[in-house]
């Protein structure tokens, strides 16, 4: 995943945020359903990044190493890291856990259908939407 795309995403979630809490109804619901599909492409292509990482056992911790990733390159454009040590510890496991629950689901959506589907697809978007604050953490 090339790192300016995924910090002007992380941006972009910051200001679909403060516009989902608008005082106006319709700004605010389009606010959140484009919230929920830039959480959902974001999430997806830290996945799919994560599938070329060669030499890590899992999935998750796949899925990880580019998040660590993406944090050296930040780290490289200069800009520094407000969480403590274990601050980030405690955000990269929840992170990891947030990516095999989204695992889980995934495999689970591929065996339903109709309205079960519809449910199980909602969870997963709510857990993505999740997965990008935490990120947003590691990175602030």
């Amino acid at each position: 995943m090339h790192y300016p795309t995924f910090w002007k995403q992380l941006q972009d979630t910051a200001g679909l945020e403060k516009l989902a809490q608008n005082e106006d109804p319709n700004v605010a619901r389009s606010a959140q359903i484009l919230l929920g599909e830039t959480c959902d492409l974001m999430f997806a292509a830290v996945k799919v990044a994560a599938r070329t990482q060669v030499g890590t056992p899992s999935p998750v911790a796949q899925f990880t190493r580019v998040i660590e990733d993406l944090r050296q390159d930040h780290r490289a454009t200069g800009d520094k890291f407000a969480a403590s040590d274990e601050q980030t510890f405690n955000l990269l496991h929840k992170l990891a856990c947030a990516a095999l629950v989204d695992n889980v689901i995934e495999a689970q959506l591929e065996k339903l259908a109709g309205e079960e589907y519809e449910q199980a697809r909602s969870v997963q978007l709510l857990g993505r939407e999740y997965a990008v604050n935490l990120m947003r953490g590691l990175f602030a």
